[in-house]
């Protein structure tokens, strides 16, 4: 009875994976499939029964075999498979086999592959983006001593070829920052190719940096990854954060040895482009989390750069609004020339959870609205900037901050901020973030980060 109902579990929990499962003893007989099996047809099945029977004679097993058969209503399928023998007493007595289908995922990657070569023959034949790129240091705006500095240390990293991390909040810029390294330093001719690590898939991320020969367990075509395109020039790797520990690993030989190979290739491929990454999150988090290989942050960071938020650089605030406005009016054939009294100081009272993508969308969608006039007012913005809370004057007070620095104080001027806007909601987090102007997620996370939910408790109102 106990062998009956182990054979009950194990057939439905096989009937709930999404691999098809099949294992025959000697004499070619069933031992146990799962529902999955019914993918092969009965020629392809009677192929896959052949390979098991040839495990007996040799008893090796088989990892990852690609297989590609035409079904009868001519579907292309791509099979890949694992056979292992099942020894008892140093003799095979079973054979099982691990059947994925990758058909999807093979479909998938050539349609990424079909508009990377358009994208490239676009760039190609574009006068403007002649090695992949939009943007130089001439193209980023502020004249406080936090940008200035970022500008300055970037500028040096430009003419040092070795591996860049760039770390800053979503909406601060990284990827100007990263085309505009590139187009300072000395492969300037040379391509730039960008990739966002958190927009592939796991399963596709690796082919797509690597590459893949024929055969691989992809089913495409020899096509070559993004280390080989980006050939002399720079690999920017945006989001890096978001890779697996498997492929960081991967990476990190990469990086050490300077080699890398193509999927189900065995020939080792020169490394000749620059690496280039980013994040939005604080690494020193993610390796205490581990979520990042200590090893790998250290050799994709030899050179880290903190692209400031625009909370940090008030003075870039109103610079940016202007070039903002100018250049929609343009767009949008408009008169606007300048920002109203209560506009600007809307504007430096917000704390700008989104940056500088965050300024633009705002102004983009304010002009867009706006009537035929020369001054912009705060009319014209968003819904919830008017139920934005302007910030209390009393909130930090100037003796208990005098000597503390810039990031410190106003981290102290953001938590209490909070906690006002927590207190007034009795606790309710949705409301606490609609009333400072950020989403729900941005606020969990700035509750986690300053420690807040430790220290506050709120008392609900009968």
């Amino acid at each position: 009875m106990a062998d009956f109902d182990a054979l009950l579990y194990l057939q439905t929990i096989a009937n709930h994976i999404q691999d098809a499962v099949y294992v025959i003893n000697k004499q070619g007989d069933e031992l146990f499939y799962n529902n999955k099996i019914e993918r092969f047809e009965p020629s392809q099945r009677q192929h896959l029964l052949d390979e098991l029977r040839g495990v007996f004679r040799t008893g090796n097993p088989s990892f990852d075999k690609y297989t590609k058969y035409i079904t009868v209503d001519r579907r292309e399928v791509h099979m890949l498979s694992t056979i292992i023998p099942i020894e008892k007493q140093g003799e095979v007595v079973a054979v099982c086999s691990i059947n994925k289908n990758i058909t999807e995922m093979t479909n998938l990657l050539n349609k990424i592959y079909k508009l990377q070569e358009q994208l490239h023959n676009y760039c190609h034949y574009s006068d403007n983006l002649q090695n992949g790129t939009t943007y130089t240091f001439a193209c980023l705006i502020g004249e406080s001593p936090q940008m200035s500095t970022a500008i300055d240390k970037a500028k040096k990293a430009a003419f040092n070829l070795a591996p860049i991390l760039l770390t800053g909040e979503t909406g601060t810029g990284k990827e100007i920052f990263a085309q505009s390294i590139h187009n300072y330093g000395p492969a300037k001719s040379q391509p730039f190719v960008a990739l966002n690590c958190a927009a592939i898939p796991e399963t596709l991320l690796e082919s797509m940096i690597f590459g893949t020969t024929k055969g691989a367990f992809t089913g495409a075509e020899n096509k070559s990854g993004l280390l080989e395109q980006a050939g002399k020039g720079t690999l920017f790797l945006d989001e890096i954060n978001s890779m697996s520990l498997v492929l960081q690993a991967k990476m990190l030989r990469v990086l050490e040895e300077k080699k890398f190979r193509r999927l189900g290739s065995n020939r080792e491929e020169l490394m000749n482009c620059r690496i280039i990454s980013s994040t939005n999150v604080d690494c020193r988090d993610l390796l205490v989390k581990n979520k990042m290989r200590e090893d790998f942050f250290y050799r994709v960071a030899v050179v880290n750069l903190n692209i400031p938020p625009l909370r940090e650089r008030q003075q870039d605030i109103l610079l940016l609004a202007k070039y903002f406005i100018n250049k929609f009016s343009k767009i949008y054939s408009k008169q606007l020339t300048k920002l109203s009294t209560d506009l600007e100081e809307t504007f430096l009272n917000y704390s700008w959870p989104g940056n500088v993508r965050e300024l633009c969308h705002v102004l983009e969608n304010a002009v867009s609205f706006s009537e035929n006039e020369t001054t912009l007012t705060a009319a014209y913005l968003p819904d919830y900037f008017h139920k934005h809370s302007p910030i209390p004057s009393h909130t930090v007070e100037l003796a208990n901050i005098q000597n503390q620095t810039l990031p410190q104080a106003l981290e102290k001027f953001e938590g209490q901020l909070i906690i006002n806007a927590l207190t007034a909601s009795k606790g309710n987090i949705t409301k606490a973030a609609l009333s400072l102007g950020i989403h729900r997620q941005n606020l969990q996370v700035r509750l986690r980060k300053l420690g807040i939910t430790k220290n506050v408790h709120f008392v609900a109102q009968e």
